[in-house]
């Protein structure tokens, strides 16, 4: 709201009056009467009649009121068009937003940050993301009708730097990059200083690139299989998890299969490798001989040769390190940081053995794009979350008993969820009662666990005409989703035991059947005469 000139009384001159218009009073007079009393306003107390020129006492009391509060010293006694007191009036004179406010982010299909028109927005309020410090991410504000956030702001201070994006479909938006501590958190204030919504930011802190010219030398080029197209970290373009691997996946450019590279190859320690030779073997057999046959080098340096990997298709070292694929290595720790916090997602893929060439299938629980030019972490990066013992009972478990070879993803559950599970047994109504009792379900084992152990039931709603229940289980049990000529249903298993604790939270047996089969589980059923 605009003024024409002054409101108020000068405080330093006597308590001269200001020119006091009567629509600029009355525009003072209604923000002040907004404004709560607590926030120095006068929270509807003044009387909206004005005489033209005149401040009357009770509004420069709330004039003066206002500016002890928020400029404590100031002691002008008026209201200057366009000057901050004014707009601190206007900023506190802001009505409760009509609903939630909240932060949102943009990402691509594989979970990414992505430019605000080319991705998929998806709310942060209250969550982690994960940005290191090549990337670029962009926050928006959502649900802010009336613009009652007036800050964006870092804490601690200065630990990620926040532009202004511009206003796009009507929304807010900031451009968040360099981050330089691996804690963040992003708040979004109101006038009041009050943390309206907010999020948190884990910075992956990549080293920056040094390096120095010898004067007075000649530079010698010096060949290296790491030059050549086909040496795996040159090809690289994403990475891709699978629980049951037991390691990840190389995407390679020009090629339609990733490679599948297991943990007994890699080391995530920062290791000193030098190459034996620059030869390059037929296979890893090959490569590793000739490592134990080479000359012992010092003590903190460990040896690689490369070899021909996936069949041929790409160079391969026998370590997968910092040292030797640093592509490789820092697109892997992004996301093994990312992982942490990001919901897993099942994505169908074929892959090739990097070791033995043979095509093999199996469920990813994110990919992965190498960002531009990665660098490995400084130092050693830290050990991964333990993984929750439901999901490692759920690994170690897994089988394939008919050899179908079902699409497989998991997940350790982080909050109750219900599924629908059937009554197999002979007389459903005391299947029921039995469950109810009991509080839980014995785990399927052996021959009647195509998939492993566990307890198998499908997603809720699903439709079913035979007697069902539908069951809530807790929080850290274990759920694989299996998914087999266009079916899915699930395998649960605790983290230890042979009964996994439910609670029926619902059923499509009559009320009746229920109390028949309650009264034979409990023999309260009445004896024949």
């Amino acid at each position: 709201m605009a003024l024409r000139a002054r409101v108020g009384r000068h405080t330093k001159d006597g308590g001269r009056h200001c020119q006091n218009y009567p629509d600029d009073q009355r525009i003072v007079i209604n923000l002040l009467n907004i404004v709560s009393i607590s926030d120095g306003g006068s929270g509807g107390g003044l009387d909206n009649k004005v005489v033209s020129g005149v401040c009357s006492h009770g509004l420069y009391r709330a004039i003066s009121n206002f500016e002890d509060k928020h400029f404590p010293g100031q002691r002008s006694g008026y209201v200057d068009p366009g000057g901050p007191m004014l707009k601190r009036i206007e900023d506190l004179a802001v009505p409760p937003a009509l609903g939630p406010i909240d932060l949102v982010t943009a990402v691509d299909q594989y979970g990414l940050p992505a430019e605000p028109t080319k991705g998929k927005r998806v709310v942060i309020s209250k969550a982690t993301r994960v940005i290191d410090s090549n990337q670029v991410m962009f926050v928006g504000i959502v649900g802010d009708s009336n613009n009652a956030v007036k800050a964006v702001v870092v804490a601690p201070p200065n630990s990620v730097t926040i532009e202004d994006a511009g206003v796009i479909d009507g929304n807010r938006w900031f451009r968040l990059s360099r981050p330089n501590a691996n804690t963040i958190t992003i708040q979004a204030k109101d006038a009041r200083g009050t943390v309206v919504t907010s999020f948190a930011l884990d910075g992956v802190l990549l080293p920056k690139v040094s390096g120095s010219n010898t004067p007075n030398a000649i530079d010698v080029t010096v060949y290296s299989p790491k030059d050549e197209d086909d040496y795996i970290d040159n090809k690289m373009n994403a990475i891709g998890y699978s629980i049951y691997l037991r390691g990840f996946q190389v995407y390679c450019d020009d090629m339609s299969m990733p490679i599948e590279v297991p943990n007994s190859l890699v080391d995530l320690n920062p290791i000193k490798a030098e190459p034996i030779d620059t030869k390059i073997y037929d296979t890893l057999a090959q490569a590793q001989e000739a490592i134990r046959l080479a000359p012992a080098m010092a003590k903190d340096i460990t040896p690689f040769a490369y070899y021909r990997g996936a069949g041929g298709a790409i160079i391969a070292p026998t370590v997968i390190s910092a040292a030797t694929t640093p592509r490789i290595i820092a697109t892997l720790w992004i996301a093994r940081a990312a992982l942490a916090k990001y919901v897993q997602q099942s994505l169908t893929v074929v892959a090739i053995n990097i070791i033995t060439g043979r095509i093999i299938r199996a469920a990813f629980n994110r990919l992965f794009r190498a960002p531009k030019d990665p660098k490995p972490p400084r130092g050693a990066p830290p050990p991964p979350p333990p993984e929750p013992p439901a999901m490692t009972r759920l690994r170690d478990t897994a089988a394939d008993l008919q050899n179908k070879n079902p699409v497989r993803s998991a997940e350790v559950l982080t909050s109750p969820k219900i599924y629908r599970h059937g009554l197999t047994a002979d007389v459903p109504a005391s299947n029921y009662a039995t469950i109810e009792k009991n509080g839980a379900l014995s785990l399927s084992t052996g021959a009647d666990a195509h998939y492993g152990e566990g307890v198998y039931a499908w997603p809720a709603g699903k439709p079913m005409s035979r007697p069902y229940v539908d069951i809530e289980v807790p929080a850290g049990t274990g759920v694989e989703t299996i998914e087999d000529g266009g079916l899915r249903w699930v395998r649960m298993v605790p983290p230890k035991g042979n009964q996994l604790p439910i609670k029926i939270v619902g059923t499509n047996l009559p009320k009746a059947q229920i109390e028949m089969g309650r009264k034979v589980v409990t023999g309260a059923w009445p004896d024949d005469d």
